[in-house]
């Protein structure tokens, strides 16, 4: 790049034509000078990131220390525009239609038809400096033909909100020295970065039919004026998309509002739905997507948020009932502004998940030669806790119906029986492994590391039980006839083998034989027995007397 002046003719100055923040120019209009104008000039552009405080207004000329850390891999497009009038480029004439033309006429070509030629394309890199690209040749090259443009980016890494639209006249006037041009024209335009995270809370929701709560977390755009203020973004969705048949919003969704079911906070504080912001229900192909659109006031909200706190967020909580069992993944998508939603160039969260899933429990006796059918009839119910399980209560887990229905299921009071051949699914419990979207081991240490035992951790520290790893307890209500009732609850897990049925439960009743039967309370065994006690007492009493009478008559 040369650092030499020219002297040049007239040019119309850029500081209408130039995006807030990317290259605005100070002065009034070229004057004129003898040299005519060069045919062309280098443009570099240099990609940052916003700064917490703008700088000094952009003329053109490179700048020292840059204020931010630059962006690699933004994608720019030059466009050439044309001037009205037909004049000839560079020509007093073309230069006084120049300053009539405004951004939107410009998209207005762009947007075509027809197309517009001569597109000049190029990507930052290597600091967030930008390699033009030309024709066929694909070679780089840094000059561009004078003319006006419209400069527009195309695509930028994930996270990046693409900045807008600005015009650029090619080539500039030097700021310092109007009878000369700009060999190169340093350009620095500034893209605010939004991040978002997706998580879910289902610790406690054990069972399809719970409510588990989804968050979306995301940045709030650092967008500034010329004087370095933080203003609102000019528009602001975060979309949420649901499996119909994994999830539903709870409650269900109100066209009207008041929708409980999705929160919006921002910084701590919550918004209100209609004033701050809407909720947009779309419904196609088996999914619905959740649409939580800012208005004007909430987007202003988040702006002053940002002012008040430099790590200000906005956050939105959505409640979904879990329909059926299954892993499912749910993520969130964030636009920052209208042109991430023109574009469709949102910001994709990784994706946060449930698990929930079965196990297989057969059912077996003592007596190997059982015929299948009299495997049926035993009743089962699952505790979350031991101490429920021992109690035998009704804190019983009740996961409801699943689909398709089970006749070995009663969802309303949460019994499993086993039919013919012993064997009955249990369905619907939460991983025992997997909850807040982690996996889980049973025991860890102070440091949240895995533990091989509840004696020693990795580290050498004492373990402790993983209050988010669930074990199940297994309590039979009814013995299988001819059976004795199981005496304590079994301990049991739920995972990714369980689901699959490739690990199962197998629970043996034991066989009443040998005359050792217990007999019912209360039931006829009860009197029978009474009876005989009752006989032989009196049976010893009247011998006793006899045997005294004899004594006393001798």
């Amino acid at each position: 790049m040369k650092n030499h002046q020219k002297r040049r003719g007239l040019l119309a100055g850029l500081g209408a034509m130039a995006a807030a923040g990317a290259l605005v120019l100070g002065g009034a209009v070229a004057q004129a000078a003898p040299l005519p104008m060069p045919s062309a000039s280098g443009v570099v552009i240099t990609k940052l990131e916003q700064p917490a405080v703008s700088g000094d207004p952009a003329d053109g000329t490179q700048i020292g220390a840059l204020p931010s850390d630059t962006i690699d891999g933004v994608t720019f497009k030059a466009y050439p525009i044309t001037v009205p009038g037909g004049h000839t480029v560079g020509s007093n004439a073309w230069q006084e239609a120049l300053a009539d033309v405004t951004l939107a006429q410009a998209q207005a070509e762009v947007a075509g038809p027809p197309a517009v030629a001569d597109v000049r394309t190029g990507t930052t890199a290597n600091g967030g400096v930008i390699e033009w690209q030309t024709g066929s040749a694909n070679t780089q090259g840094n000059d561009l033909p004078a003319g006006l443009y419209l400069i527009r980016e195309t695509a930028t890494p994930e996270g990046v909100v693409a900045a807008g639209d600005f015009l650029l006249a090619v080539p500039l006037t030097h700021p310092d020295n109007l009878n000369a041009w700009l060999d190169d024209i340093y350009v620095y335009p500034k893209n605010a970065k939004v991040d978002a995270t997706k998580t879910v809370e289902n610790v406690n929701d054990l069972k399809v039919g719970d409510v588990v709560t989804w968050t979306i977390d995301a940045a709030i755009p650092d967008k500034r004026d010329n004087d370095g203020d933080i203003v609102a973004t000019d528009a602001f969705e975060i979309w949420d998309e649901l499996t119909d048949s994994q999830l539903a919003l709870a409650p269900v969704y109100n066209a009207g509002g008041g929708n409980t079911g999705i929160r919006v906070s921002v910084d701590g504080t919550d918004l209100d739905e209609g004033d701050d912001y809407t909720v947009a229900r779309v419904q196609a192909g088996g999914k619905t997507t959740y649409k939580v659109v800012l208005t004007a006031d909430g987007r202003q909200a988040m702006a002053d948020a940002l002012t008040n706190n430099a790590s200000a967020r906005i956050s939105v909580e959505i409640d979904t009932t879990v329909l059926t069992i299954g892993e499912f993944e749910n993520e969130g998508q964030i636009y920052p502004n209208q042109k991430t939603l023109t574009d469709e160039t949102p910001v994709t969260t990784d994706p946060a998940e449930v698990k929930y899933g079965k196990v297989q429990l057969n059912k077996t006796s003592s007596n190997g030669a059982l015929p299948a059918a009299e495997l049926a009839g035993a009743q089962f119910k699952v505790y979350a806790t031991k101490a429920d399980a021992d109690a035998s209560n009704a804190n019983n887990l009740k996961p409801v119906a699943p689909i398709p229905a089970d006749a070995n299921y009663d969802a309303a009071t949460g019994v499993w029986t086993t039919p013919s051949g012993g064997q009955v699914v249990i369905s619907g419990l939460r991983y025992s492994d997997f909850a807040d979207g982690e996996a889980q081991t049973k025991f860890q240490d102070v440091t949240g590391q895995t533990c091989v035992d509840y004696n020693v951790g990795d580290d050498g520290t004492t373990c402790e039980p993983n209050v988010k790893f669930q074990t199940y307890w297994l309590v039979e209500v009814t013995a299988l006839d001819g059976h004795q009732l199981l005496s304590e609850p079994i301990e049991f897990t739920v995972n990714a083998a369980t689901t699959a049925l490739t690990s199962q439960q197998t629970v043996e009743n034991q066989e009443n034989r040998n005359g050792f039967v217990l007999p019912l309370t209360g039931g006829m065994g009860t009197a029978f027995l009474t009876i005989g006690g009752l006989a032989l007492l009196a049976l010893v009493l009247i011998v006793a007397r006899r045997r005294r009478e004899t004594e006393a008559a001798e």
